[in-house]
């Protein structure tokens, strides 16, 4: 039963599943990337590291991001790839990628 547990200890270690902050969902930041302001799509794990105090989980799409309202008056901002965020069926905009930065 020992070996059990080892074996299984180490194969979560060698896949990567004890990083990441947000239950596995947020991907270890580059050590070398500037650190989050706050804005718009960039990395986040809690509400109060957002200037729009709105971090979301995106699921789907294994990312937790800042970000903000939208609607047909209120359009989505670029994204770090350069493309206009989608204004998903919540009302919230999601990037096509978060900005390269740690949370």
């Amino acid at each position: 039963m020992r070996s059990l547990v080892m074996a299984l200890v180490l194969t979560v270690t060698a896949c990567g599943g004890g990083g990441g902050g947000g239950g596995g969902a947020v991907p270890d930041a580059d050590p070398a990337a500037p650190m989050c302001t706050g804005v718009v799509y960039d990395n986040c794990t809690a509400n109060t590291q957002c200037a729009s105090n709105n971090c979301h989980l995106f699921d789907q799409d294994a990312i937790q991001i800042c970000t903000q309202p939208c609607d047909s008056a209120n359009a989505c901002p670029m994204d770090a790839a350069g493309t206009v965020g989608f204004c998903n069926n919540k009302g919230i905009c999601k990037p096509s990628r978060s900005n390269a930065c740690r949370p």
